[in-house]
């Protein structure tokens, strides 16, 4: 794999100047996770996004939800600098899991030109793992995790 590593101990200094916008992303089924990270982050002054919240009955047709979802997360992620990708559990077995939606978030921050970090490597046997490694993501690799 040709990750690219960054080994801190404060995630600040590996996502830049407090003055920039990230963007955490990742599975649905960590959102808890998701909004766990973005708190930790903004109480060390940090400016974030994070995804809608599809979960529970709010969306009856969940085609409808996943184009409002994808929407929504093109037009936040157009506001920001960095995009955080939380994948530090493993999910079907694998490990630094990053699924379809995502990798497809993740391409689109790649085409807005925006820097890219995920939490933990992520597992080479996923099927768009060359893809991944093209986008350039900054891997950072700490031991004390959020």
């Amino acid at each position: 794999m040709n990750h690219v590593n960054h080994q801190i101990g404060n995630p600040s200094t590996v996502l830049g100047e407090y003055s920039m916008t990230t963007c955490v992303i990742g599975s649905m089924r960590e959102y808890d996770r998701i909004q766990d990270i973005a708190g930790q982050l903004k109480q060390k002054g940090r400016k974030v996004l994070t995804p809608l919240d599809v979960s529970g009955d709010r969306f009856a047709d969940h085609v409808q939800a996943k184009n409002e979802f994808m929407r929504g997360m093109y037009d936040q992620i157009k506001q920001c600098d960095a995009v955080l990708v939380v994948n530090d559990r493993t999910r079907n077995g694998i490990q630094g899991y990053i699924g379809p939606n995502t990798f497809l978030q993740l391409g689109m921050a790649m085409a807005l030109g925006k820097t890219l970090y995920a939490l933990n490597k992520w597992d080479d046997k996923l099927p768009y793992d060359e893809e991944l490694q093209a986008m350039g993501i900054n891997v950072i690799d700490i031991q004390n995790r959020f």
